[in-house]
């Protein structure tokens, strides 16, 4: 047994030199390469070029990856080294039966459940970024929260937008619809909660519109908290680039965020938008 725990740390130590050495193979500068690795999302690649240029700012070389399919795996075979991440999210992917459901308590959770050579930085406790419970404006008030809800569910449809993050079989704990519908984005959703073919919508996370609708409060966490942080190799920074991701997560809000993905929708390179948040917060 022992022998094969050394056999894994030492795979999990060279995927990790691979993925920050690899890129920088034919290159002069014999400091280290790390990748920073995004999806297709507006979100991952603004939030893959905030870690990099922040890096970058203490002296790290670093490249962004775009694009990938499957992030988690990437990471896993050294194509990458950093990710940005939502500490929800990975706890359900790797314990999804975790009790947790507070920010703080989900990334300790998330911590005991990470598997060998993984870590990350402090979660961005600013970044509410949990999917959205939604009901029409001209709904009744009789459900004042998320947890309310839960008892009416059976006599009510749900309607979900389908993105990963809505993937939770659970989607909203304790609550089990009359009937489930399935929309490919906010404005069909939108459009059935108004015409009260479905009583109740959830989102993926925060909405920049939501003309009509309301989002009702979940100051319980019936959702599990959704804070980014920084899913990397163990290993491979020291205090100094440690601290920097770490002040990332120190100034990163929901609105800021928002604010950044809908820059770059309009046309503001990726780069540019994310140099100018870390300049604006002495980053």
């Amino acid at each position: 047994m022992l022998a094969l725990a050394v056999r894994r740390r030492t795979a999990a130590i060279l995927v990790a030199a691979a993925a920050i050495t690899a890129v920088s193979c034919a290159d002069s500068d014999d400091r280290p390469m790390v990748a920073v690795g995004a999806d297709g999302s507006t979100e991952s690649v603004v939030l893959a070029e905030i870690y990099a240029q922040a890096l970058a700012r203490v002296g790290t070389r670093t490249s962004v990856v775009t694009g990938l399919t499957d992030p988690l795996a990437a990471l896993d075979a050294g194509r990458v080294a950093v990710l940005g991440a939502r500490n929800g999210a990975l706890l359900n992917r790797w314990n999804p039966a975790s009790p947790a459901r507070e920010p703080a308590d989900v990334t300790a959770a998330l911590a005991a459940a990470l598997p060998a050579g993984l870590s990350v930085s402090d979660a961005a406790d600013g970044t509410d970024l949990r999917p959205r419970v939604l009901r029409p404006e001209s709904a009744p008030d009789d459900i004042a929260t998320v947890t309310a809800l839960t008892a009416t569910c059976p006599t009510l449809t749900l309607g979900i937008v389908d993105e990963p993050t809505t993937a939770d079989p659970q989607l909203i704990p304790g609550c089990t619809p009359a009937a489930l519908h399935h929309y490919p984005d906010l404005a069909s959703l939108r459009t059935n909660l108004l015409n009260n073919t479905i009583q109740v919508g959830l989102t993926p996370g925060p909405g920049t519109d939501l003309t009509g609708l309301t989002p009702l409060p979940d100051p319980d966490y019936t959702l599990r908290a959704q804070n980014i942080l920084a899913l990397h190799h163990t290993g491979i920074f020291d205090r100094q680039q440690t601290k920097k991701l770490n002040y990332i997560s120190g100034e990163l809000t929901t609105e800021a965020l928002l604010t950044l993905i809908a820059e770059v929708d309009s046309g503001t390179t990726p780069a540019t938008a994310a140099r100018t948040w870390l300049d604006a917060h002495a980053l």
